[in-house]
């Protein structure tokens, strides 16, 4: 298990809006840790009125993105999934706040489907890229892992406030689990990962403005990085992917080993690895609409032969 965090988070070196910030999230956080299931519910039921009829937060963009992704759908088909949206996004950010109170009892409220699946993979001692999305409670996952007695590192990008960043990767090693914050030392650390058998866990369907690799995502071409693919083709290292989505009252751990069919060649078998683990992605979240992060500008990059501004 890995060393906690020994940073003191001292707000009062930072800047005002990020002492702010930590002050609000370090109170939510102690409030949904301590918060009954009642409350939790009283909660999101007001978050998601706040986001969705108050402040309005990304309606446009929730819109465009489910018109691109459904455009089979009546628009009030899609105004339903819309608002179920707001309603899932809401439970899942007083989920994120309760997480202590799971600390040491994380297989009361998930159920893993196919974990022989991850376990047969990890037998070939090259690690495991285990991949997922902005889906259901993605932030379950590595923690329910961890505390199975998985190695597990996760990959994540370093929030532009420093103290809510800390705070965070140190309640994610509260549960054993290894960050590896995007950056020039990302690389190595990935690699002396997966070297040791670990299992790297990581988001792959942000778009991403800095790379020229371009998938189709519900029929639509979508920037994509390329370094679970390149991962894969340097050290053949399984790729799994992995979702978590509300079902009921609990949540559902499915595990999908992801096999490619490579040519030898760099650049095609790379956009063929990541074409193959977005459909894949794409077919589960087709199950749970829902429980997607419609919210984030998904289409925002363009390729050459698809420039058109869509936000």
């Amino acid at each position: 298990m890995p060393e906690k965090s020994t940073s003191k988070l001292r707000p009062e070196k930072h800047k005002f809006r990020h002492r702010l910030e930590f002050a609000l999230f370090s109170s939510l956080k102690r409030w949904g840790e301590g918060a009954s299931e009642k409350n939790l519910k009283r909660g999101a039921f007001l978050l998601d009125l706040l986001l969705y009829h108050v402040l309005r937060i990304c309606r446009k963009i929730v819109s465009i993105n489910l018109e691109l992704a459904f455009p089979e759908l009546s628009a009030k088909e899609r105004g339903k999934f819309a608002r179920a949206n707001y309603r899932w996004f809401a439970r899942f950010c007083m989920d994120v706040l309760h997480m202590g109170a799971w600390q040491g009892r994380t297989s009361e409220v998930t159920k893993c489907h196919n974990l022989e699946v991850l376990d047969l993979a990890l037998t070939e001692n090259k690690g495991v890229l285990l991949v997922s999305g902005h889906f259901g409670n993605w932030e379950m996952i590595p923690s329910a892992l961890a505390e199975l007695g998985y190695p597990v590192s996760m990959y994540v990008g370093r929030q532009t406030n420093p103290l809510t960043n800390e705070l965070q990767n140190t309640a994610r090693a509260n549960f054993g689990v290894e960050t590896i914050d995007k950056g020039k030392r990302a690389t190595l650390q990935m690699a002396r990962a997966l070297a040791a058998n670990k299992i790297i866990a990581m988001l792959i369907d942000q778009n991403d403005n800095k790379s020229d690799l371009f998938v189709n995502f519900f029929a639509k071409l979508a920037s994509v990085s390329k370094g679970t693919a390149a991962f894969h083709l340097l050290r053949e290292s399984p790729v799994i992917l992995v979702t978590c989505p509300y079902v009921g009252n609990g949540l559902e751990i499915t595990f999908e080993r992801i096999q490619f069919e490579l040519s030898g060649d760099q650049e095609q078998d790379t956009l063929a690895v990541t074409q193959k683990i977005t459909s894949a992605l794409e077919k589960i979240i087709r199950q749970y609409p829902e429980q997607y992060f419609w919210m984030h500008r998904r289409w925002r990059a363009r390729p050459p032969e698809d420039s058109e501004k869509i936000y």
